[in-house]
């Protein structure tokens, strides 16, 4: 993808249907605000591990079943997590250009690689013999499923993200040490950014800095509560660059998470697919 303007990028964007719920424009960024967001949301991050195993599939397609395998002992996720009601409809679903994904009878069917030409990652959650519990791109947020570990590679990461919206903090841990922490923009109160587990699908290279993205986009696996598309395409929430440096600290987006173009370039080199994000209240 070679967007050379903020128009191009939507249209491009929207349809390849990856659209990421962004601010269009500089008009619609120019409101912030300051004040906490507004959420009763509850979630617990306790427990949670500093490495975890990210899946990266092997074959053109994959297929990933909602329910637990017959024989299969599940166990409770080492992150909870309450989530607020949600009234969008699912994603994906019959009718809905979803980018590489489709409903199937017992769960969904995923193409590898991505239309970014990223392999396809899930997060794991946990193994019970042949099959890996994973976190999937999909609406409702949080959305598990189960795949067969032999269809996988895995591989360990060491870094995740820690989201604090009423801080307006992003902090990125490396293990247990500090990697980067970095004040960012986050949704508006009519657009908010989800709070849950999330985690980082694939890493995608902007080559207009001074775009509305800037230099990276780091997608995630979570859509927008608020949204049911963005400008003909899916309300992908994604961490990416901008042009706008001076809205940091603020709620100025449509529901992703905008940082300096130097921060979000160091998280790009060092970041892996599957990189685990706790997004919290903090309220």
């Amino acid at each position: 993808m070679t967007p050379t303007s903020p128009n191009r990028i939507l249209r491009l964007v929207g349809a390849l249907g990856i659209t990421l719920a962004l601010v269009a424009g500089a008009g619609a960024c120019s409101g912030s605000d300051k004040a906490g967001p507004e959420d009763t949301t509850t979630e617990s991050i306790s427990g949670a591990s500093t490495t975890v195993q990210a899946a990266t599939v092997k074959g053109k397609t994959i297929t990933v079943v909602s329910a637990a395998p017959a024989g299969v002992k599940t166990s409770a996720p080492a992150v909870s997590t309450t989530i607020a009601p949600n009234a969008l409809p699912a994603i994906p679903r019959n009718g809905l250009n979803s980018a590489g994904v489709k409903k199937t009878a017992d769960g969904f069917e995923f193409t590898n690689p991505t239309y970014f030409k990223n392999p396809l990652v899930f997060e794991v959650l946990e193994k019970s013999g042949d099959w890996l519990k994973v976190l999937i791109p999909a609406r409702p947020n949080q959305t598990e499923g189960w795949i067969k570990a032999s269809d996988v590679t895995l591989e360990t990461v060491s870094y995740r993200m820690v989201l604090n919206l009423s801080k307006f903090q992003l902090i990125v841990y490396k293990g247990s040490e500090v990697f980067i922490e970095t004040d960012v923009v986050i949704g508006k109160d009519s657009t908010r950014t989800p709070v849950g587990r999330f985690y980082m699908t694939e890493k995608i290279k902007q080559s207009n800095d001074t775009g509305i993205y800037g230099s990276w986009v780091l997608a995630t696996n979570g859509y927008s509560e608020s949204l049911d598309t963005f400008n003909d395409g899916l309300p992908v929430i994604a961490f990416h660059g901008t042009n706008q440096p001076e809205l940091v600290g603020t709620k100025a987006s449509n529901g992703c998470v905008r940082m300096t173009n130097e921060v979000v370039s160091k998280l790009a080199d060092a970041l892996p697919a599957g990189t685990p994000i706790d997004i919290i209240s903090g309220t």
